[in-house]
């Protein structure tokens, strides 16, 4: 993943304990990630952009989550 410059952009979720990724994701998920890549943020992004486009369907759990990820950063 880039930012705007073209320059790798950091991972927001780098700091996260694989086991709290992973339970999180399991949490979002249903299950455990079928592959880890390097970088987690793009782990989401991938997650976000296979999910449905209706932001009515947010859990509020997935809200919470990420925005606690978010925090931690």
């Amino acid at each position: 993943m880039s930012d705007v410059m073209g320059a790798p952009a950091q991972d927001a979720l780098a700091h996260l304990p694989v086991t709290t990724f992973v339970a999180g994701w399991r949490a979002l998920v249903g299950e455990p990630p079928a592959v880890m890549l390097e970088n987690r943020s793009e782990m989401i992004r991938l997650l976000v952009e296979s999910s449905p486009a209706d932001p009515a369907q947010i859990d509020e759990q997935f809200r919470v989550l990420i925005e606690g990820w978010l925090s931690k950063g």
